[in-house]
């Protein structure tokens, strides 16, 4: 008799602590953030054998603005910006890597995503690489920092996608094993938010490419493009107006491009990031098709180049004619070395089940340009890890991560100007590594002859001990540092403001 008013009292209480706990004008935000990216469904989903895990979604249409989608996730999914983002490409179908290559993708990509706190980015289906990030994400021993594993696919090619019409509320998912249904693939489970995106096309894979590829751009602002040198008293002004250890939501964040075997859609992708958006890309040599292709056309070329451009002076001294022609004749050269990796992209597709011959004879892609552009044009933004047997040991795959984005800081020629090689310490700061600082970036004593004292300033803030040290070991002063009063008082504030 009683349960009628206890439910009523029940319910009374979660509106008052929803109208405390979840203020009117943030559900409003939210709310007016949906309907600027004509949200057409959005929802939690639960997992019908991972009961305790929901995964946010929203389904929008290819042409959503990019800015309200980054929005979305700083502010209301992933609880604030990441110092660091990888997306992970490859295969679609299924695929078993050998023990000592999981070994190393495990140990890397946990070690990297924690020690940074980065998000990763997949196309969120339950086959191939995608499924194999997903368990491996589900591994993580550190339950207190989940790692944001962010899907984003092709509405029309979703199993069981009609149970996601829905508005703001959970919905159970149960199509978690693949049915073998052509054009259609189930969502991995262990992703914490999807975002499915709707040209109104049905079973056609790769639509989601342009979008996701939009989205990283908007994500790394253009931290890898040419930058203008910030003085010192704007930089540390900068520093001193926000009391978080992250940037501002709208700071430039590095991006970077992890790929595993992969098809012709994976070709794409790899095209997309790094010719159009300055997004660098790790390739691991040996897990076959896309990145073996990759791997071989960035050596070959690099060893036929050399042969071209000795140096720079010698190249300046080249008649332009006479080094275009040598180019021509370098490429010619470089698609009849590719043939065989070319014939293994475009012989096979990229999705859970192959297409038909029919549908497979008119993709008239010549993939041997998109890999030429890559090679031709961002050099310094490809990065070879190899994985061969040949090879002892395992290979430290965070480390060749974080390495291909202090490359892509670097000039096409390796050089380092003093804005780069304060971006490069500014990045080993992010991820706490001031291992990478003392024996990849500051390796010599005049390294550090530049204005370095925001960053000391900010490891300060961070209660980065490490850093600290290794400022203090370069002569950096504490007594200069906090010469000016207001320098000491920013330091406190940020403690108070913690």
């Amino acid at each position: 008799m009683t349960t009628g008013p206890t439910s009523t009292a029940l319910v009374d209480n979660v509106h008052k602590l929803l109208s405390v706990y979840v203020p009117n004008n943030s559900r409003d935000t939210y709310k007016n953030l949906l309907a600027s990216m004509n949200v057409k469904s959005h929802g939690k989903i639960t997992f019908s054998d991972y009961k305790s895990h929901q995964a946010d979604f929203i389904r929008i249409p290819n042409d959503a603005p990019v800015m309200q989608v980054q929005e979305l996730l700083n502010r209301h999914w992933c609880g604030g910006r990441p110092s660091l983002v990888i997306s992970i490409t490859g295969g679609a179908k299924e695929y078993n890597m050998k023990p000592r290559l999981l070994r190393a993708f495990r140990r890397g990509l946990l070690k990297v995503a924690r020690t940074t706190g980065a998000w990763i980015i997949t196309g969120g289906m339950n086959t191939g690489i995608m499924k194999l990030v997903g368990e491996i994400v589900q591994i993580n021993p550190d339950r207190s920092r989940p790692i944001p594993l962010i899907g984003i696919a092709t509405w029309g090619c979703v199993s069981g996608r009609e149970d996601l019409e829905v508005n703001g509320v959970s919905v159970p998912y149960t199509k978690t094993r693949s049915n073998n249904t052509r054009g259609e693939a189930p969502l991995e489970p262990n992703h914490t938010q999807f975002i499915f995106i709707d040209d109104e096309s049905v079973k056609k894979y790769g639509r989601e490419i342009a979008f996701r590829a939009k989205l990283e751009q908007a994500i790394s602002g253009g931290f890898f493009s040419s930058k203008t040198t910030t003085n010192s008293v704007n930089q540390y002004a900068s520093l001193c107006t926000t009391s978080s250890l992250r940037p501002e939501n709208s700071a430039p964040v590095p991006v970077v491009l992890l790929v595993v075997e992969g098809g012709p859609n994976t070709v794409r992708t790899v095209k997309e990031a790094v010719v159009e958006n300055n997004i660098p890309a790790v390739f691991l040599e040996g897990t076959g098709r896309c990145c073996d292709l990759f791997a071989k056309a960035y050596r070959l070329y690099n060893e036929y180049r050399k042969k071209i451009e000795p140096d720079d002076e010698i190249a300046a001294n080249i008649d332009p004619n006479i080094l275009k022609k040598r180019y021509d004749d370098l490429k010619s050269k470089l698609r009849e070395e590719l043939k065989a990796e070319l014939r293994a992209i475009s012989g096979s597709t990229d999705t859970p089940n192959p297409t038909d011959n029919k549908a497979r004879s008119i993709d008239t892609t010549d993939y041997f340009q998109l890999v030429y552009d890559c090679v031709h044009t961002r050099t310094n933004f490809l990065n070879v890890i190899s994985l061969n047997s040949r090879h002892t040991g395992e290979p430290d795959i965070d480390l060749v991560i974080l390495q291909a984005l202090l490359n892509a800081t670097s000039d096409s020629h390796g050089g380092k100007s003093v804005q780069r090689k304060r971006e490069q310490l500014q990045l080993a700061l992010e991820w706490n590594r001031v291992d990478i600082a003392k024996h990849v970036i500051m390796k010599n004593e005049a390294d550090w002859n530049i204005d370095l004292n925001d960053l000391f300033l900010l490891a300060l803030r961070r209660n980065q001990v490490e850093f600290v040290k290794l400022f203090l070991d370069h002569d950096f002063s504490l007594t200069v540092l906090f010469r000016d009063i207001n320098k000491l008082l920013t330091l406190y504030d940020h403690d108070v403001n913690e």
